[in-house]
């Protein structure tokens, strides 16, 4: 596995040795092995060692003759930026194809000529030559694998040129496997394309961030992917026909991003997606999302009016994709832009109508980025010793502004300035906002969030809401819910034979912890033969942790965990347990 930068190395000193080689180059599919195979030519050319370079895809050449014939032809000198004859050897080529070649007859003698005696000819003029052969796995069936792979061995062994042949080593004939030790010295493997897309394809260095943090969450390297997302990006930026905000920009390419992902690799996101039903599930406009919360808030099990079946599929196809496409958008629902790049992406239409109403939009934008110009230029001067004016009073509108987007160690030390500046009543309200910001956080998420989530880059031991936070997170949780809310749920819907359980356990389940859950399956409860190890399947049944992404999972590793636990404890409690768990397929099967 190797970088760009790596890579580059690792070849230009296999390129510059005296010896010849072959050297087999892969990676995934668009992952841009000929993309790097040309760019790095380009940008070391003039350091190669050797003096000519050719260039060949196997793709349409049905013949050994052919393949040799176009390595011949493809070969310049390395003192070219490109084949500055390749022209005379296009019309030189074509004359070939076009001719017949029978007897010639001149001065006597009968010649008698053909395509191969030419192409051997030629073929004979290869030597020294850096030759890199594409697409193997696109190989035509009039063309053996063994007899380019011999072809390969014979370049480097006779006539001492240096090979790279690139291909996707998994979609490559198998047959090749069977040549790859013996005809290669080496195996390379180009296992990123990041390097590629920020030196060639992004521009704009400030949307750089959000192209890579899409390339990791969702890992698609495919060059061609982003050369598209990057055109259609600059289409819908040259059509609004005004300078946007840095804000729009963003959510332009965070929609388009993903957007063009369903469109051009809905498989990825489930085998019953397509573009079309992606943007039928997704879009703001979709019952699903008014129908399920009022299904959801019903007190009935039944399945309300207002939720028929394929709305409750809709949903579920909604949250399985959701799990795709939350470590980069969270919550992701097509509305405003996300309508614009669809009309784009699906229809190839740019409504000029929406263009202009999302621009009016993208004023109030400005807003947060004047906040922030301001925010910059108020600790600037505090930094460079330059304090202007009203100083105290800027510094407190910035941080009131920057609450839901500043760290608490931030905000704190906002508040440690305004003191030292005299303003402990600026600082008494603006603790007193955060204070409330924080409580309000803790309430909104339901329990889920740590105090990590507000000290993301650490605290300083002085941290004024440190302590406040954890405080607050607790209380929360301590009044929300406890052990004996989990258990009688749960008690409720085993003892009533698993067909009664009321909706709205849902929002008290999704609390659940490893710690709660201990307290849950080893609590004292009515001592019937076989009634524990009954009472965690019907945990696992409950029908809310189904509503709940990956919740019902989660709570069977740790009962998982939780029963190695009692096996360390209590080893005679082993053969039950490793008996139960092998009948169940551990907790997976079998669950009556």
């Amino acid at each position: 596995m190797a970088n760009v930068e790596n890579l580059e190395k690792r070849l230009l000193e296999l390129v510059n040795t005296d010896d010849s080689f072959a050297i087999a180059l892969t990676g995934e599919w668009g992952v841009g092995k000929t993309y790097f195979w040309k760019s790095f030519c380009k940008k070391y050319r003039e350091n190669f060692r050797v003096k000519k370079i050719a260039y060949v895809s196997l793709f349409g050449i049905d013949s050994l003759d052919a393949l040799k014939f176009e390595i011949a032809i493809k070969s310049y000198s390395t003192s070219q930026s490109s084949d500055n004859l390749s022209g005379i050897k296009k019309v030189f080529q074509n004359t070939i194809d076009a001719v017949d070649l029978p007897k010639i007859e001149g001065s006597g003698v009968a010649l008698s000529l053909s395509k191969s005696m030419i192409t051997s000819t030629i073929s004979n003029m290869v030597n020294e030559t850096l030759i890199c052969i594409d697409d193997i796995e696109r190989i035509s069936d009039k063309l053996d694998i063994k007899d380019v792979m011999g072809l390969v061995n014979h370049l480097n062994l006779e006539k001492k040129c240096k090979v790279i042949v690139l291909l996707h080593e998994k979609e490559a004939d198998k047959k090749f496997q069977d040549y790859k030790e013996k005809v290669f010295d080496e195996v390379l493997t180009l296992s990123e394309s990041i390097t590629i897309i920020k030196n060639n394809i992004v521009n704009d260095n400030d949307l750089l961030s959000i192209y890579e943090r899409f390339y990791q969450t969702l890992n698609i390297k495919n060059l061609r992917f982003y050369q598209r997302v990057q055109n259609t990006f600059k289409i819908i930026i040259d059509s609004s026909g005004s300078e946007l905000s840095f804000a729009s920009k963003k959510q332009i390419l965070e929609f388009l991003l993903v957007i063009m992902f369903a469109h051009d690799m809905p498989k990825s996101l489930g085998l019953e997606i397509n573009f079309d039903s992606f943007i039928t599930i997704f879009d703001e406009n979709n019952p699903v999302f008014s129908d399920l919360l009022i299904d959801l808030k019903s007190s009935s099990s039944e399945i309300s009016s207002k939720a028929d079946l394929h709305t409750l599929k809709q949903f579920e196809k909604l949250n399985e994709i959701r799990d795709i496409i939350d470590p980069f958008i969270s919550n992701f629902i097509i509305s405003g832009w996300g309508h614009f790049v669809v009309s784009l992406v699906r229809d190839l239409d740019l409504k000029s109508n929406m263009a202009k109403l999302l621009n009016e939009k993208d004023i109030l934008n400005e807003k947060n980025l004047e906040d922030s110009r301001l925010k910059t230029q108020v600790l600037q001067e505090f930094h460079n010793l330059d304090i202007k004016p009203r100083f105290p009073e800027r510094l407190y509108y910035v941080a009131c502004s920057s609450l839901s987007s500043d760290q608490l160690s931030n905000l704190s030390f906002y508040c440690d300035i305004l003191e030292t500046s005299n303003r402990s009543d600026l600082a008494t309200q603006l603790e007193s906002h955060i204070k409330r910001y924080i409580e309000q956080s803790v309430r909104s998420s339901k329990g889920h969030i740590s105090v990590d989530d507000f000290y993301s880059f650490g605290r300083k031991s002085k941290d004024r809401f440190y302590s406040f936070t954890i405080d607050t997170i607790e209380s929360f949780k301590a009044n929300s819910f406890n052990s004996h809310t989990i258990l009688s749920i749960f008690l409720k819907f085993h003892k009533q034979s698993r067909r009664v359980h009321y909706p709205d356990d849902k929002e008290t389940l999704q609390l659940i912890d490893k710690d709660i859950l201990r307290k849950v399956i080893w609590a004292d409860i009515e001592n019937d033969q076989r009634y524990r190890k009954l009472f965690i399947h019907s945990i696992l049944l409950h029908p809310c942790l189904g509503e709940i992404n990956g919740k019902r999972e989660e709570i069977r590793l740790w009962i998982l965990e939780l029963l190695q636990e009692n096996i360390v404890d209590n080893p005679n409690n082993e053969p039950s347990i490793k008996m139960w768990l092998d009948n169940t397929n551990n907790l997976t099967e079998n669950l009556t």
